[in-house]
């Protein structure tokens, strides 16, 4: 499983948040589809624009080269680009979250050098 993600904002994600806030309705006339498709994109258009919270844009990858392959796609799509890597999911006690310890998801280990827990000494 990759550790490394994409957050910035790109007009993809833009446009899904635009989908949730823009109605159907204007008063109690119900929209039509290019009716209500202008005023989503217009939403998405401003959104992409003005927009300074990153997002997680990107699945999960295995490494910051292919974060970087993965934005050179498609340039003019994101902005705010920055390459993370994810660390452990803690609890409230600094534990390691239990559903993240039964699947073996303890992302710990791209931080501490040496074996790998489980793994040949």
């Amino acid at each position: 499983m990759g550790a490394f993600c994409v957050f910035g904002v790109s007009r993809a994600a833009s446009k899904q948040i635009a989908e949730k806030k823009t109605s159907e309705y204007e008063g109690r006339r119900a929209l039509s589809i290019t009716e209500w498709a202008a005023r989503r994109d217009a939403l998405a258009a401003e959104l992409f624009a003005n927009c300074v919270k990153p997002y997680r844009i990107s699945p999960e990858l295995d490494s910051p080269e292919f974060c970087q392959d993965w934005m050179d796609v498609a340039p003019a799509e994101i902005r705010l680009a920055e390459i993370m890597v994810r660390g452990p999911k803690l609890d409230g006690g600094g534990q390691t979250g239990k559903a993240q310890r039964c699947a073996g998801h303890d992302l710990a280990q791209v931080h501490r050098r040496g074996p790998v827990r489980g793994g040949a000494q």
